[in-house]
């Protein structure tokens, strides 16, 4: 099976950039099952109510929000944020 192109957003690419060592290594991490299948990791990803095809991936205490496309295979990142926010300014 081919595997996705996983595209960042502003934000969550200036999130990424500014992280700490840790942090970077788990998204990185993330970003790296985001390619081979973004839509099945039991306890890590969930598809959110209420949207159309948004999804969400659980890295600790941080929520990456994306949506997929499954036409040119690839996987928009939209938000990396703190869990308390994340549901909310989605």
């Amino acid at each position: 099976m081919d595997r996705f192109t996983v595209l960042l957003q502003s934000q969550p690419e200036k999130y990424y950039r500014k992280a700490d060592r840790k942090t970077a290594d788990a998204l990185r991490v993330c970003f790296e099952h985001l390619e081979e299948n973004p839509f099945s990791l039991p306890g890590r990803i969930d598809k959110l109510q209420g949207y159309q095809d948004l999804y969400r991936y659980r890295v600790g205490g941080l929520r990456v929000v994306y949506e997929v496309s499954l036409e040119t295979r690839t996987v928009g990142v939209a938000a990396i944020l703190p869990r308390g926010d994340a549901y909310k300014r989605i």
